[in-house]
């Protein structure tokens, strides 16, 4: 029967979607971003894949990696929070841990893909974003579950688009390889202030490797978000993280000018729609900024 009144009508999609795999993944990744796009007026959702039990770093070896997964989710809380987001929602799998580590039953690697893309789809059909930003193919470092979250992520997005009243554009959130260098040096510079003189172990010198192998040419990124108006907003998501932070100071200011280099703007590149030979864009589609 005719619905003349649109009672039946299927949503028009709005906001953005987040998608990573760990508590602190968004913040680093996608922080600004869903700041600015919660300050312009858009809903804006994070989904994380795991509970984020395994919060060791690269190459710690012969150590408990096992954190108490409330922690994190605490942590992400109060992270979203920080950047004005809904509260964060969570598949509920186990972090798979650094590659070699050996992932737990339970872990978002052992899970099924399939059972995995069918959740996240019924999440996106839930709450009709209209962009989705998830990690790149990569991972950035190749951690495991990052490499599963963006393949995942990305065909959930393409099942849903599919669908009347579904997500509108897909993003992969990258590192520029001409951003590989400036971390390095940054690394550099906060080991000599804290005072470490040890040079760096095969470990550190392993995920610096993986950061170079993994980055994105400057030429492939479609999209870069110019976020100093709320880079204030992802400091404080980024030191809700504590378990993760070790302790780093984020608001110390002698140290300002490197976090503004560092973070001042985050890059992506747009998956869906296909980008034409050569498009940039300073904010992604199917999100309102209004005068911004």
């Amino acid at each position: 029967m005719p619905d003349p009144i649109g009672r039946n009508a299927v949503p028009t999609p709005r906001g953005l979607l987040a998608i990573f795999a760990h508590p602190d993944d968004e913040s680093y990744g996608a922080g600004g971003l869903m700041a600015l796009a919660a300050a312009a007026g858009n809903p804006v959702w994070v989904l994380c894949a795991t509970n984020g039990d395994q919060g060791g770093r690269p190459g710690e070896t012969g150590v408990d990696h096992t954190l108490d997964p409330e922690i994190r989710r605490r942590e992400l809380t109060c992270a979203c929070e920080a950047l004005g987001v809904h509260e964060p929602i969570f598949l509920g799998y186990r972090d798979s841990g650094m590659e070699g580590w050996g992932a737990p039953e339970g872990s978002l690697a052992n899970a099924d893909p399939a059972g995995v893309v069918e959740r996240m789809v019924e999440v996106v059909r839930q709450l009709r974003p209209a962009v989705i930003v998830t990690f790149d193919p990569g991972g950035i470092y190749g951690h495991p579950d990052h490499v599963r979250c963006s393949a995942t992520a990305t065909q959930a997005y393409r099942r849903a688009a599919a669908e009347t009243g579904g997500p509108i554009a897909l993003y992969h959130q990258v590192l520029p390889l001409s951003r590989v260098a400036a971390m390095r040096a940054a690394m550099e510079e906060e080991r000599r202030r804290s005072g470490d003189t040890t040079p760096p172990s095969e470990d550190d010198l392993r995920q610096q490797a993986a950061f170079e192998r993994l980055a994105r040419p400057d030429e492939e990124i479609t999209t870069i978000v110019s976020i100093g108006e709320v880079l204030d907003r992802k400091l404080a998501a980024l030191a809700c993280h504590d378990s993760q932070m070790r302790g780093r100071q984020w608001d110390d200011p002698e140290v300002r000018e490197g976090l503004t280099q560092m973070f001042g703007h985050e890059t992506f590149v747009r998956v869906d729609p296909a980008p034409r030979p050569g498009e940039r864009e300073d904010l992604p589609l199917g999100l309102a900024w209004g005068d911004r």
